[in-house]
């Protein structure tokens, strides 16, 4: 059995065997895949031993796996063996190569898996020495004895490739990751969606019934027109509910679309007043604070709508008589930041990095924290502007909610004047 401690140093190895390596480090830089890595190790290791074959082993757990290979005939690979059953096995554990000049008068081979094989020598590295994470397999056809230089070399080149493979198994286990979370997202949003349109189908049928027994109930009691409008409110909810879910579902889905058109800031903060009377009927005050200049936003109006309705919806719900409500918007550079501040209860630290989240959700009830489907498509339908939101809040205090809308140039007078002149030439 021969060891190999020592290791032949870099200033000995040829030119040739310097440039291949250096080429392999450079190159290694830039994969990702661990099936990138382990081709162009193996490729590098035939070229650097001169070997007649080239393994790639994996450690996992308790077991080798024989992930890639490269040889005149074919050997394991795809094969997965008990870590003390094997030579690179023995490698990752004993954290040294293994250097075999006859395979069948060494103890630590399994014969019989061997047989069927070409190989007569071979050397076997550990891939990371410290704390091997696999090993590369050199094998030859013919009795040879391998050398410093080829156990080296071989070492060099798993010592340069350990960053690489790790790098590898964390860019697949995240591949993998995302792949089903992707899957699990797509098959969500076709339950929500088929789901939201089933529901649809009775709901219309109520909304119908509802109208036709109103003119019918209207000279009955009191009684059965308070259930009637009840019926009445009960379907709006629902049919609210069916937009949300059905609006979660294309954000999750990516198919989330908005129609965008130029509009004056002044309008779009139009909108935030129609809850006004709301505010005003709980005792909270509702102010608009616009900037001294009007802009245009370039946004989908019903849509922001949506989302202010939701903000100031919420600030409504949690916040108590005698507080206020502050809807502002400041113009920057090329974009407009809207906000929606309340002096509510605020909403606790360990809520707020989870409150936009579309699938984990906070497992209390928080007052402001606004539970639900809206505070996620508020999210999604600001993002489907090119904006962000964000928020900040402190316990005792109350909440602001903030989001921005690109803006939307304004043709000056002059070139009003010039497209004016040029419409009436054309008509000429």
């Amino acid at each position: 059995m021969r060891r190999f401690q020592e290791r032949l140093p870099l200033e000995a190895l040829t030119f040739d065997d310097t440039v291949v390596l250096l080429d392999v480090v450079r190159e290694l830089a830039h994969l990702r895949t661990l099936e990138d890595v382990m081709a162009l190790v193996r490729r590098a290791a035939r070229q650097l031993s001169g070997a007649d074959g080239v393994t790639f082993v994996l450690r996992e757990g308790d077991l080798v796996h024989y992930a890639d290979e490269e040889a005149i005939a074919p050997l394991w690979k795809g094969c997965r063996f008990p870590i003390h059953s094997c030579i690179s096995g023995w490698a990752i554990l004993n954290r040294e190569p293994a250097v075999i000049e006859d395979i069948y008068a060494d103890e630590r081979i399994p014969h019989d898996v061997y047989r069927a094989t070409f190989v007569k020598s071979l050397v076997m590295v550990p891939v990371r020495r410290a704390d091997p994470v696999g090993a590369i397999g050199a094998y030859w056809a013919e009795r040879r004895v391998p050398g410093l230089r080829e156990v080296s070399l071989l070492q060099a080149l798993a010592d340069s490739a350990a960053v690489a493979v790790e790098n590898g198994r964390l860019y697949e286990a995240e591949r993998s990751a995302r792949r089903a979370a992707e899957a699990e997202t797509r098959l969500r949003g076709e339950l929500l969606a088929m789901v939201s349109h089933d529901l649809r189908n009775p709901l219309g049928v109520i909304a119908m019934t509802t109208s036709l027994l109103a003119p019918l109930l209207a000279p009955l009691n009191g009684r059965a027109r308070h259930h009637l409008d009840t019926l009445n409110r009960s379907a709006l909810r629902m049919e609210r509910l069916i937009h949300d879910l059905l609006d979660f579902a294309a954000i999750e889905a990516g198919g989330f679309r908005v129609s965008r058109v130029p509009l004056a800031l002044s309008r779009l903060m139009e909108q935030a007043s129609e809850l006004g009377p709301l505010a005003r009927e709980r005792g909270i005050g509702l102010e608009l604070r616009l900037p001294e200049r009007d802009v245009d936003v370039r946004c989908d109006p019903d849509r922001i709508h949506q989302v202010f309705s939701n903000l100031v919806g919420n600030a409504v719900r949690f916040t108590p008589a005698g507080g206020l409500i502050t809807v502002m918007a400041e113009v920057h550079d090329d974009r407009v930041e809207l906000s929606v501040a309340d002096t509510g209860a605020g909403i606790a630290p360990e809520v707020l990095p989870v409150l936009f989240d579309r699938v984990q959700r906070p497992t209390t009830r928080i007052p402001g924290s606004g539970v639900g489907l809206g505070l996620s498509i508020a999210r999604g339908i600001i993002e489907a502007h090119g904006g962000a939101v964000r928020v900040r809040s402190q316990v005792g205090l109350g909440t602001t909610f903030t989001f921005t809308l690109p803006m939307e140039e304004r043709a000056s007078g002059l070139d009003s004047l010039v497209a004016a002149t040029g419409d009436a030439m054309e008509a000429d």
